[in-house]
């Protein structure tokens, strides 16, 4: 008998961590509309474009002054078959969107810089085109070889306030994030 309660206990808990992480897999509503690799002189840069709706409830809760953080990953690496890949350069870029009830402006923010926009739209454009991001320079990859790209865009849930993050946890209105977009590229 006690036997038969461990094993139902360790399947319930299964259960739910996959019906969790299932819930995790399905959330999204940010897509790729379109992204290219450009070889310059100066290097290799990355323009990106992604569709961005907010769901009403995150919609909500920037308007009453909770800023949204999100998180742009982008890795490229070079692919070994006799060892792991390497990685040769990897981005974790912070872009910040919030709203300022006093002025009516949203403002979105990459580190240090920021702009002020009059339109909620306007904000999510500049927050979801990734323009000339290099991730190379010159002589930095080597002529010949492959070189896969990943990038993805999604809410960083840990930068919401407390109250907020216990809600994303059993709520998909929380969950925002792009399919990861994979590229190669061979200088």
């Amino acid at each position: 008998m006690l036997f038969y309660r461990k094993t139902d206990f360790k399947a319930w808990v299964l259960a739910w961590m996959m019906l969790f992480l299932g819930s995790m897999a399905h959330a999204g509503g940010i897509v790729m509309q379109d992204a290219k690799v450009q070889t310059t002189r100066e290097g290799y840069f990355l323009d990106a474009r992604f569709d961005l709706p907010l769901t009403p409830a995150l919609e909500s809760a920037l308007t009453h002054g909770v800023p949204l953080t999100f998180t742009l990953t982008m890795e490229v690496t070079e692919p070994r078959w006799y060892w792991f890949n390497r990685t040769v350069y990897s981005l974790r870029q912070e872009r910040r969107i919030s709203f300022n009830p006093l002025t009516r402006e949203y403002r979105f923010t990459i580190g240090s810089l920021y702009l002020n926009f009059s339109t909620l739209d306007d904000a999510l454009k500049a927050l979801a085109q990734v323009s000339h991001q290099q991730f190379a320079v010159p002589g930095a990859l080597v002529p010949g070889r492959r070189y896969d790209i990943t990038a993805q865009l999604k809410l960083e849930i840990s930068f919401l306030p407390k109250p907020f993050q216990v809600d994303a946890l059993s709520s998909d209105d929380w969950n925002l994030q792009s399919t990861p977009w994979n590229g190669t590229l061979t200088p």
